[in-house]
């Protein structure tokens, strides 16, 4: 055999597959952008949350599936801001425990008059929503959740996104201080 074809019949034979060099740019390609994003994330003190309860498929209460969240850069929170805070002791055995991170928005705040009866929800004297829960937690009834209070300094009222929100509607409002962040919804 001549020599140079010999060579040649070897050299192909350890050539790497083109769908192989292309799996690896490809991997390579992803890796640099992830490195890239943590960088961004740790440069910004930005963060990265994940809504698992969506992602498992059980009642969410955020909007999206991801979200960036960063601690707070301001005072007090406006309504509507989405904000990230500890879970407050319920004594109820439903939602998240005592101490899970929560991410909900913003609905009422120093000022607002916030008014429950049964079942229905009134903030500012404008009908915001209803109480979807308050006939299946357990040992309570619709009565039980009644209150009609001027918000003070520092009191935050929160909600979630969906009717099955487990929020500030059941276990009251939250204090400035519980808030560790606010929540940027992504997808």
């Amino acid at each position: 055999m001549d020599p140079i074809a010999g060579a040649e019949i070897g050299a192909r034979k350890r050539s790497i597959p083109g769908w192989l060099k292309f799996l690896i740019g490809f991997l390579a390609v992803d890796l640099v952008a992830i490195a890239l994003v943590v960088v961004g994330l740790l440069l910004t003190g930005l963060r990265i949350g994940v809504d698992v309860q969506r992602l498992i498929g059980e009642p969410a209460c955020m909007p999206s599936l991801l979200y960036l969240w960063h601690k707070p850069d301001r005072d007090t929170p406006r309504k509507g801001d989405y904000v990230v805070a500890r879970m407050p002791e319920t004594g109820m055995s439903i939602g998240a425990r005592k101490g899970d991170r929560i991410v909900k928005q913003v609905a009422a705040t120093e000022g607002d008059r916030v008014r429950i009866q049964g079942t229905e929800l009134w903030i500012n004297e404008k009908h915001t929503d209803r109480l979807w829960l308050s006939k299946s937690i357990p040992g309570k009834a619709p009565g039980d959740f009644d209150r009609d209070s001027v918000m003070v300094e520092h009191e935050i009222f929160l909600m979630g996104t969906t009717k099955e929100s487990f929020d500030s509607r059941y276990w009251g409002t939250l204090r400035r201080e519980e808030i560790i962040g606010y929540a940027i919804p992504l997808l």
